[in-house]
């Protein structure tokens, strides 16, 4: 009754690890393309996992000496495999985190080193029964190093609650308590599961992560730019109207808007591969200027907003003064075969104006173009 129990519940884990593999929109985008490959590595590991326990639920407690060798090679794939999915969340929550393939990939190499030792430790253990063993009924039966093995994990879970939670500040409140809600749970239920052995906690709580950690994922992607990586136009109007309410509890609302200057003559001369990468080094520089809790959009074209909370006109200056920055230095570097230059209007939306949202784009864009034309 227990192992078929277990087998429903594992079924129904992988018929919906299996929906989110093939759903969503598949088009690349420059940040969301390595998130949704991290999220499926964390499909995948979770839904081997379910597969190769669920396959030894099957072997346990029968007959025969192939069954036995059975067991003995899953037990092993088991604890190869158990490792990798809070490996691969840490290194999913830190590109979440830091948006910086390099960082996750030197985060990659310690995480690597230690599933690689918890591998070998599992290998040898169908000869040593280190982390398992197999009673003459063909039981599977704990072994003496199996401790080892919980505590590398509960470690790497509390490194993987202490990496989201020190990082708050980086991230929207949204992402952060989506990623609290792997870490935690997953603490709590392995507690559980460690002290009443059988029952089944772990892989149903990690399929639920997945399921809201895809629905955030396709949220975002639904208001991404598909070229830049930026809000697209759809997430800049909503965030706008959710601003300006913000500004009548007392909140503040200045914002930029950034045409590229001469784009068609980048596209005309280099052609329209060149003006995309024109358009994600301009979107790439933004993104790395602002603080997190800003918002920068692609309005459509070569124009971007940026929406932000303070109004000190020294803070506003420094801001474009870090993008023009940035742009010298792309120039400087002679990366590309063109230059970029872009013109910058500036506007602060004021709640006795009473304007509305298109009120405050047009008074960015009237700034911009006048800047535009004094140049």
């Amino acid at each position: 009754m227990e192992t078929l129990l277990r087998l429903q519940v594992y079924g129904f884990c992988l018929v919906v690890i299996v929906i989110l593999w093939f759903s969503g929109d598949r088009r690349k985008t420059t940040r969301l393309e390595i998130e949704t490959r991290l999220f499926r590595a964390l499909l995948l590991s979770i839904g081997s996992m379910l597969l190769i326990d669920s396959i030894l639920w099957l072997l346990i407690g029968n007959p025969g000496s192939l069954v036995r060798t059975g067991i003995l090679v899953f037990s092993a794939l088991y604890y190869i495999v158990h490792t990798l999915p809070i490996g691969f969340f840490i290194l999913y929550a830190d590109y979440l985190i830091f948006g910086n393939t390099a960082h996750f990939r030197r985060l990659a190499i310690p995480l690597s080193i230690v599933e690689a030792i918890l591998a070998i430790i599992a290998i040898v253990s169908i000869f040593t029964g280190s982390f398992f063993t197999v009673d003459p009924g063909n039981h599977y039966v704990r072994g003496n190093l199996l401790p080892v093995l919980i505590i590398a994990q509960y470690v790497l879970i509390v490194c993987a609650l202490c990496l989201v939670a020190f990082n708050r500040k980086r991230l929207k409140r949204r992402v952060f308590i989506t990623l609290l809600t792997n870490p935690v749970p997953t603490l709590i239920a392995g507690i559980i599961q460690l002290r009443f052995y059988g029952l089944i906690l772990i892989w149903p709580v990690a399929t639920l992560y997945l399921i809201i950690s895809f629905s955030n994922i396709e949220n975002r992607r639904s208001k991404t730019d598909y070229l830049t990586g930026t809000a697209n136009r759809r997430s800049l109007d909503e965030e706008l109207e959710r601003r300006i309410e913000l500004v009548k509890s007392g909140k503040t609302l200045c914002g930029l808007l950034l045409d590229i200057d001469d784009f068609k003559a980048i596209n005309d001369r280099f052609g329209h591969e060149a003006g995309d990468r024109a358009l994600e080094d301009v979107a790439g520089i933004l993104l790395s200027s602002v603080r997190v809790k800003d918002h920068v959009a692609r309005m459509g074209g070569d124009e971007f907003v940026v929406l932000f909370d303070f109004m000190e006109p020294r803070a506003v200056e420094e801001l474009v003064h870090r993008i023009e920055t940035a742009v010298e230095n792309l120039n400087a570097s002679r990366r590309r075969p063109y230059r970029i230059s872009l013109s910058i209007g500036r506007s602060v939306y004021r709640q006795e104006d009473g304007g509305s949202a298109s009120d405050f784009l047009s008074a960015l864009d009237a700034d911009m173009y006048a800047r535009k034309k004094n140049r």
